[in-house]
């Protein structure tokens, strides 16, 4: 693979990171409960890029790692769309866990846009459609029950839009590998947060779904395989 094309991905992934890490640092410091029209004021204002300036570290830490999954994904997937559309889409997971973890809120512009990668996904492969509109229903669907069943106590909004679009962007097949590297993750890290820090019961779920799409999207394939292969031994 030619040097320039790492050199692109590096200097891509650092302005795409740089731009989401401000924006999600800056949403944290907001709040859920700030309205939009005051969200939008305030972006564009001196006073919030120098707020932006002084949470320096945390938009250092998603330019630094968005930078290495930038690189890792062009390493695994080579030039194309499929590099480009993955390593957006982590960068922008980057940002929304950052905002998840620090006000409990996955942010609808962020996930508003992991969907309009999705929908660029589905037209670069229209013979499988299908796919994709089943990924973008299987999880989301039932997040939306287990929402609508906990009357928004176990389940947000938020998870709901997230594991559509990501539904949309990784097919059926993935988002599944999403749910369980999520479920799995969560349940274990969260629970031995409680035992030591003495954590409460909320869990911030976004991250551990972050996590589960960037392993279903770097070696999806490869542990869908190996899963098959094992229950086809049996």
């Amino acid at each position: 693979m030619k040097a320039y094309f790492f050199f692109i991905a590096i200097c891509t992934g650092f302005f795409t990171a740089n731009a989401v890490g401000r924006y999600a640092v800056y949403k944290a410091a907001l709040g859920p409960e700030e309205e939009l029209d005051k969200k939008l004021s305030k972006l564009g204002t001196l006073d919030g890029m120098a707020f932006c300036r002084s949470e320096g570290k945390a938009v250092w830490f998603v330019r630094g790692l968005a930078i290495i999954l930038w690189v890792l994904t062009a390493c695994i997937y080579g030039e194309g769309w499929l590099f480009l559309l993955y390593s957006l889409c982590i960068t922008l997971l980057l940002g929304l866990s950052y905002v998840d973890i620090k006000i409990n809120e996955l942010p609808p512009l962020l996930n508003a846009m992991i969907a309009v990668l999705g929908a660029i996904r589905v037209s670069m492969d229209l013979e499988h459609w299908y796919t994709y509109l089943i990924g973008a229903v299987a999880v989301s669907g039932l997040f939306l029950l287990i929402g609508i069943l906990s009357k928004g106590q176990a389940m947000g909004g938020g998870d709901v839009k997230l594991m559509a679009a990501l539904g949309l962007l990784l097919g059926w097949q993935k988002i599944l590998l999403v749910l369980l590297i999520g479920a799995v993750s969560g349940t274990l890290i969260h629970g031995l947060r409680m035992l030591v820090k003495k954590d409460g019961h909320t869990l911030a779920f976004g991250p551990y779904l972050a996590a589960g799409a960037v392993v279903a999207m770097l070696w999806g394939d490869q542990l869908i395989t190996l899963y098959l292969g094992a229950v086809l031994k049996k």
